[in-house]
């Protein structure tokens, strides 16, 4: 996989992960963005998405941003919702992964874990 073919020079690194405050992750303008959800019901699940997100991103070299909402995303200045991975380019949301969407039947036949690689590795693909 060459990063650099996006064109993006904030894209490419060396895997390192940064926490964002809300204002900016409001700001965001080049580069991967991984919104966790506010609900500690959903704590398991987004531990499990965010490792894995991770180390494929160092394992690609890319760097990784994730903004920890504190309450309901809706209700938020942000271009993205909870449980959503996007690439930013020019402060704009270019491709958008929603992991509440992933098929039921896809989940049924394969472990969540797979699914998930899948779901990950398709998307880097499609974005660069």
């Amino acid at each position: 996989m060459n990063v650099s073919a996006c064109g993006c020079d904030g894209v490419k690194g060396n895997g390192k992960t940064t926490e964002l405050s809300l204002e900016e992750a409001e700001k965001y303008e080049t580069g991967f963005l991984y919104v966790r959800s506010p609900f500690e019901s959903r704590k398991e699940e987004e531990d499990f998405i965010t490792k894995e997100i991770e180390r494929i991103a160092k394992a690609k070299n890319i760097d990784l941003n994730i903004y920890h909402a504190k309450e309901d995303t809706s209700k938020l200045g942000l271009k993205q919702n909870s449980l959503t991975f996007a690439f930013y380019q020019d402060g704009e949301v270019k491709k958008k992964l929603d992991f509440i969407d992933l098929s039921e039947d896809d989940i049924q036949i394969v472990s969540p874990r797979c699914v998930f690689r899948q779901y990950w590795l398709h998307y880097l693909d499609l974005v660069l």
